[in-house]
């Protein structure tokens, strides 16, 4: 198997951490390569099982303006094009996600591979939230690649109906679309437990589809009321979005409130989780919600911002406020934590929710629909 990880512009996105997961249990029965640029294999060589096929586009620096992003993107696909890396006969191909950076050098391997399956993710939606130009770039991508899928791609795992109803309404064939789910690890919880440090916290990208902006209007209303709150902030994002989330806390007099902690390894990622009382996610991007689920199995009740891709996932199993509307989460964040029989019950349900889900088991499932083709 191939899996073409190439679309790197940040540590790691939800997407990529899907494939990398799912690889590791493949590679127990298969012979796994990973072609992978630079950045992503400086943040994840140690979860790669497999051969690394490193590319080096001259531009391999964490970008989240567009144009470096297209820049970055293009310099890649002309690398691979013009120098590609020495590889093997492969059964299977597979794009990590459905942008071109991924499904052109999957195409061009299938192309030296003619027998060979080809297998798409399609891991969410574009969101009217991005600026005007990267919304626009976003649509003709998918335009695109729903175009490619249609006609070449044996596979395409999507995240969400959602999206299998889009991919659906460009011509591709609703036979050969499966609809997929993300997993998590069990969590072990010490006997004794510790007492939580934080009230909140927040995992994910530094990025403003996330909504960590409308993070520090909320924790502003949070700490107005609860002077000692306190907030970990888990992720890590470009210099430009970290440097106007440090502003945005300073100015609102945030400092003793908010703790950034950066990009941890996993272990660490549960243990705050574990050491916090809720989950926050305003995010107006997210088509399932990794860092939902890992909350829930760490017992934390999650907040979010209520859109319908979530609702899909988590029906009442979480708690909702109107997307965009920083007081009433705020409002919300407050009745909860002056609340730990709610914050007990919302616990609960969370844990068995939670077990639903494995990363072993969603890698099987994907490995059959992969076999079945």
């Amino acid at each position: 198997m191939l899996i073409v990880v190439n679309g790197w512009t940040t540590r790691i996105a939800g997407g990529d951490y899907h494939t990398l997961r799912v690889a590791q249990s493949w590679s127990e029965k298969n012979e796994i390569s990973y072609l992978i640029p630079r950045l992503g294999y400086q943040f994840s060589k140690n979860a790669l099982k497999g051969k690394a096929l490193i590319l080096d586009s001259g531009f391999e620096s964490e970008a989240s303006n567009p144009f470096r992003t297209i820049l970055m993107y293009s310099a890649r696909i002309v690398r691979f094009f013009v120098s590609p890396p020495p590889m093997d006969n492969y059964d299977v191909v597979v794009s990590s996600s459905h942008f071109l950076v991924d499904m052109l050098p999957a195409l061009y391997v299938r192309r030296k591979n003619p027998s060979c399956k080809l297998v798409a993710y399609w891991h969410g939606l574009s969101v009217k939230r991005s600026s005007s130009s990267r919304y626009a770039l976003r649509q003709l991508n998918d335009a695109i690649s729903a175009a490619l899928l249609r006609r070449y791609f044996n596979l395409v795992f999507a995240i969400n109906q959602s999206v299998k109803n889009l991919l659906v309404s460009h011509g591709v064939d609703a036979q050969k679309i499966q609809i997929t789910n993300n997993g998590t690890d069990p969590v072990s919880f010490t006997s004794d437990p510790k007492p939580p440090i934080f009230d909140a916290c927040y995992v994910g990208r530094l990025v403003e589809n996330k909504g960590i902006f409308d993070l520090v209007a909320i924790w502003r209303y949070v700490s107005s009321r609860m002077p000692d709150a306190k907030l970990a902030i888990v992720g890590d994002g470009s210099a430009s979005e970290k440097d106007r989330l440090i502003n945005l806390i300073e100015a609102g007099h945030l400092t003793h409130n908010i703790m950034l902690c950066g990009y941890v390894a996993e272990q660490r990622k549960f243990e705050i989780m574990l050491s916090s009382k809720l989950f926050v996610l305003p995010s107006y991007a997210d088509s399932w919600g990794i860092a939902i689920l890992d909350a829930m199995s760490c017992g934390v009740p999650a907040i979010v911002y209520d859109f319908p891709a979530l609702r899909t996932i988590w029906g009442d199993d979480i708690t909702y406020v109107p997307a965009g509307d920083t007081a009433s989460f705020g409002r919300t964040l407050l009745r909860l934590l002056r609340d730990p029989q709610r914050r007990a019950e919302l616990s609960n349900i969370g844990l068995r929710r939670s077990a639903q889900y494995s990363w072993t088991n969603i890698a099987r499932e994907e490995a059959e629909a992969i076999e079945s083709v």
